[in-house]
């Protein structure tokens, strides 16, 4: 039997199975238990978070046989039951009463005039003909105004689930005759915890700061974060026998810049120390690490002296306790205006960076005027981090 990946493997086949979306599976199920499923569903938000999916639970659930027979399982479970005829045929991907189009190879108004003409036939088994669309808003503009009399006034049988990432290309007037639910982008301890779960399913051992870096660098979208765990354990795992997953295999199939070379550049720019700062620009060079992506995480890293600055708190750092105590004590070097102006010249040094050349010159000189935005000329250097911490141990006198 040919490998299946992660994604497909542990896709959700229940309302209950998608995580952090309780707002919208809530809403629906209580559709269902109360018999007031409307006619057309926007589902957006980023990528991999859980839309089609959502609509596939929800294709299965409207047709299955026994939320239709039985009024104590409606209530009490709505859940699709997956042993039902529908539900199996749902699952072998036979059932003829769900359709999924995709409206980035079929935006045409033509194609639009296929699917109004099969609107018209009615099921052949259970209540409902689902009609899922991805990236509904590739649709042509025409393609919208064609779609848009079948929408306003469509057959009683028919529930159409549009799933798109980008909400503000859909004409309002499509938008305005549907039901709209934005799903959240996935948080990192969710994320971890649906990856410990396969981990544990597929027999392996992974390291808590490794799982914590794949979930990191999915950026909120579950099936990114599986998709990478995927190429994980293609590379980490060399043998059968030995199933374990350390950071520094992770740290390295990434191509992943650790934390410390980001509080490198930070305490360079404390101390006034343009030679450190440069040490700093020759590892990302010499390491073949991508100059824009360092830049992009730098500005991530001072976001978080912003946080701990405003919150007097770590808690919307993502990142292990060791390194949130490091922000707090780090945080001390800069006022909040300073790390402003130090994100608002990585901003602008990331659009110039794109149309340049002499990439190497260009990236050590922005990160050397971070050196002179914390200390302009005329004005005395701060005591360095290592500096202030030698001054709090050393005795009092008198």
């Amino acid at each position: 039997m040919s490998y299946q990946v992660i994604a497909r493997k542990y896709r959700p086949k229940k309302f209950a199975e998608i995580t952090a979306q309780e707002h919208i599976t809530r809403t629906i199920q209580n559709s269902l238990r109360l018999g007031r499923v409307g006619h057309g569903y926007i589902f957006s938000g980023l990528r991999g978070v859980g839309k089609t999916t959502a609509a596939r639970v929800f294709a299965k659930a409207v047709n299955c046989s026994r939320m239709i027979e039985d009024p104590v399982y409606l209530k009490e479970v709505t859940e699709p039951c997956g042993e039902c005829e529908s539900c199996r045929d749902f699952e072998q991907g036979t059932s003829l009463n769900i359709s999924e189009f995709d409206a980035a190879s079929n935006n045409s108004v033509d194609d639009i005039r296929l699917l109004r003409e099969n609107v018209r036939y009615g099921p052949q088994k259970g209540r409902y003909r689902v009609y899922i669309i991805d990236e509904v808003h590739m649709l042509s503009t025409a393609a919208f105004n064609a779609f848009l009399k079948t929408l306003e006034e469509p057959p009683a049988h028919a529930i159409f689930i549009f799933a798109t990432t980008e909400l503000h290309k859909i004409p309002p007037t499509i938008a305005s005759r549907c039901q709209r639910f934005n799903f959240k982008r996935i948080p990192l301890e969710e994320i971890e915890k649906q990856l410990r779960g396969i981990c544990e399913a597929e027999r392996i051992d992974i390291d808590s700061d490794a799982l914590q870096l794949v979930g990191r660098k999915a950026q909120g979208s579950m099936r990114d974060a599986q998709s990478i765990l995927d190429q994980v354990i293609a590379f980490a795992i060399e043998q059968d026998e030995e199933r374990s997953i350390h950071y520094d295999k992770v740290a390295e199939l990434l191509n992943y810049i650790d934390d410390d070379q980001f509080f490198e550049v930070t305490a360079a720019a404390a101390e006034g120390n343009p030679a450190k700062m440069l040490d700093v620009a020759r590892f990302v060079i010499d390491n073949g690490y991508d100059e824009q992506d360092f830049l992009e995480k730098l500005i991530e890293h001072l976001r978080n002296f912003l946080i701990v600055y405003n919150l007097r708190s770590t808690r919307l750092i993502e990142r292990p306790e060791p390194v949130k105590e490091r922000y707090q004590r780090d945080a001390a070097c800069f006022t909040p205006q300073v790390i402003m102006q130090m994100i608002d010249l990585l901003l602008q040094a990331q659009k110039e960076l794109k149309f340049q050349f002499e990439y190497q010159f260009r990236f050590e000189l922005v990160l050397l005027k971070l050196v002179e935005v914390a200390h302009p000329v005329g004005t005395a250097l701060p005591a360095a981090p290592s500096e202030r911490v030698a001054e709090k141990k050393k005795p009092m006198i008198g």
